[in-house]
């Protein structure tokens, strides 16, 4: 009997009534939050269902009001600040059992101007570069999809409404290339082809080039590349520096996978880097050593979110099935390289573009699907804190166009310049979106 106490402590145990810990569930009704929000009250409806009776629904803290049509059901009026807003879900129910969730909704106003400035001519696969001195310079492109590459440039003064046609011409007419602004002002123009949409190798261009602003010596030079050659088209540039040297990451792209005696047209899953030199670029690796990316990648956008990290947003496309190519990569300290994954697009696309609308949210405009046919204008947000792509609606009908730029243009506006339209025509028209003030 020396343990009897343990029997009786076990009875009275017993006694206790068994409550299940599982929890509430929570379901956003209305409005859908995956799409970005326009109005700046919203109401929020939610679902709690439930085996046992739910006591209430908190918001970030504040109780829900009971809803139609049935006890299950909660409602609240919700005020949205610009960007970004975290709401924080509490269902509790009458055993006191909880469940915590959390949803986003992105409040982005907006409308869509077609009072901007318009090009020249039609330009689609063309570079935009912002010059030091806040001058906005286009360079290069072609004006048909399929058609040859241009060597004309366009300069869109700081204090003017007009893009103008530059006297300064690109030694090499490319399209598909990138240009980069460095730290001295000049921009570095590497990649491209001859003709838009390349087929071969032999269509690519291997050389680089440096444009100058500087009255002295303005204009357009070739500097030779040291090494592997570039051999990419629709491709993406990173400018990074470590102490006093400047390297130049550039990250697939259709070209040359092979590169030796047997050069194969394809899309390239590497990442070489180059060191900028004063006269040259320097390889520093191939295309057998280079790092690779997660996903062969062309037609992609590439997006700075930190000093060192970007986003690498685009899909691919194979038999009309998309591939997710979305990531972000990370240069911790400056040097080394970290990949990791990011989440797919709401609608599947290449050939967009992409820019920076508030602090640490990312809009992705127009593109196509698996042919250039499906054209889209659908424009949708990344927003950084939540991981998540949002459907954006434009509050207007947009211009559908692909391989066209994307340029932040002042406060809370973004600057969309040329592409081709579904018939393949290059866009001479301009278009502004605008983020509405509170």
């Amino acid at each position: 009997m020396r343990y009897w106490w343990l029997i009786v402590l076990g009875l009275a145990a017993c006694e206790r009534p068994f409550v299940e810990t599982i929890q509430p569930e929570l379901v956003v009704l209305e409005p859908d939050l995956s799409e970005v929000q326009t109005i700046p009250v919203i109401q929020l409806r939610v679902q709690s269902a439930h085996f046992r009776a739910v006591g209430g629904v908190l918001l970030n803290g504040t109780p829900m009001d009971p809803a139609p049509p049935g006890p299950a059901f909660w409602q609240i009026s919700v005020g949205l600040r610009l960007g970004l807003n975290t709401l924080i879900l509490e269902a509790v129910d009458v055993e006191n059992i909880s469940r915590v969730d959390t949803a986003y909704a992105v409040y982005l106003p907006h409308r869509i101007s077609l009072n901007a400035p318009s090009l020249p001519e039609g330009r689609g696969g063309h570079s935009i570069v912002r010059l030091r001195g806040g001058d906005l310079m286009v360079t290069g492109g072609a004006g048909t999809q399929g058609g040859p590459a241009r060597g004309e440039s366009f300069l869109l003064a700081s204090n003017s409404g007009v893009f103008g046609l530059m006297q300064e011409r690109l030694v090499t007419p490319r399209t598909g290339h990138t240009s980069t602004v460095l730290p001295n002002g000049q921009v570095l123009i590497v990649g491209g082809s001859r003709v838009d949409s390349p087929t071969s190798v032999g269509e690519l261009i291997e050389s680089a080039e440096i444009f100058s602003p500087d009255a002295s010596g303005r204009g357009f030079r070739e500097i030779p590349v040291r090494g592997q050659p570039i051999r990419r088209v629709h491709h993406a540039a990173v400018l990074r520096q470590s102490g006093d040297e400047l390297f130049l990451d550039l990250i697939g792209g259709s070209g040359d996978t092979r590169y030796g005696s047997s050069p194969f047209f394809g899309v390239r899953q590497d990442l070489r880097t180059f060191r900028i030199d004063p006269d040259e670029l320097v390889a520093l690796n191939t295309n057998r050593s280079a790092p690779f990316i997660d996903e062969p990648v062309a037609g992609y956008t590439v997006t700075q979110t930190q000093p060192n990290s970007y986003l690498l947003l685009g899909s691919r496309f194979i038999n009309n099935s998309a591939i997710n190519g979305n990531m972000r990569i990370d240069y911790p300290g400056g040097t080394g390289l970290f990949i990791s994954g990011l989440p797919q697009f709401v609608l599947p696309r290449t050939a967009h573009a992409t820019a920076s609308v508030l602090s640490g949210v990312f809009t992705t405009f127009g593109g196509h699907q698996s042919t250039p046919a499906d054209v889209l204008t659908q424009m949708e947000v990344f927003n950084e804190q939540a991981n998540q792509f949002f459907a954006m609606r434009p509050s207007q009908a947009m211009v559908g166009r692909y391989r066209h730029t994307a340029t932040s243009s002042g406060l809370r506006s973004v600057l969309l310049v040329g592409g081709f339209a579904r018939n393949g025509t290059a866009i001479t028209a301009s278009e502004y979106l605008v983020v509405s003030t509170e």
